[in-house]
């Protein structure tokens, strides 16, 4: 399998972490979408120029984060996600909560890292960053003392942490509140090669 995208996406390093912990074998295009050079092949793999894409060895290509996880865990010999129960709805919920932290974590990238200053609307930025905020203490509330998948990391885990870890990277003034639990989970996390191998740079 061939997977498209740079660590600095959240969602592609939710994959990459996914694959690592299921044990299965991946390469890695570490293609920017914004890349003129790469807009045919991309294009190809996904008709909306986003990532991650997922190349199967057969040569079909799966896209968008949630399903390419319920594929992964769906053919796998190692599951994420549990298949039923509240044990499920809940992982979910915790997924839920860390990717809707992420969108807003990324919208902010766009419109105060990469945004000229002169076109700044001071307004949405105060918002996300109350979504943000609001976000990871609610995730903080609920962070667990080992992992969510108790001895090891499990899909919530991998959303977290990358949603933390996304906030740490680009815009650090949003963990000033004090997420001390989340600080952990990640600490713990980092310690695992799906993890450390991973982490974007700026």
């Amino acid at each position: 399998m061939r997977l498209i995208g740079r660590n600095l996406s959240p969602y592609v390093r939710r994959i990459a972490i996914w694959c690592a912990l299921q044990g299965r074998a991946l390469e890695r295009s570490e293609w920017a979408p914004v890349d003129p050079a790469i807009k045919g092949d991309l294009s190809r793999m996904n008709p909306v120029l986003r990532v991650p894409a997922l190349e199967l060895d057969d040569g079909s290509c799966l896209i968008e984060t949630f399903a390419i996880c319920d594929w992964l865990d769906e053919t796998g010999s190692l599951r994420l996600v549990p298949a039923a129960g509240v044990e499920r709805r809940d992982t979910l919920q915790r997924i839920a909560v860390a990717t809707s932290t992420t969108e807003k974590v990324v919208a902010l990238v766009y419109e105060t890292n990469r945004r000229p200053p002169e076109f700044h609307f001071p307004q949405w930025r105060d918002r996300l960053v109350e979504q943000i905020q609001g976000g990871l203490a609610a995730m903080e509330a609920k962070a667990p003392e080992t992992f969510y998948g108790g001895d090891s990391p499990d899909g919530s885990d991998i959303a977290t942490v990358c949603a933390y870890q996304m906030a740490e990277v680009t815009n650090p003034f949003l963990l000033e509140p004090g997420y001390p639990k989340l600080a952990a989970l990640a600490g713990r996390a980092m310690a695992l090669a799906p993890f450390a191998d991973t982490k974007p740079q700026m």
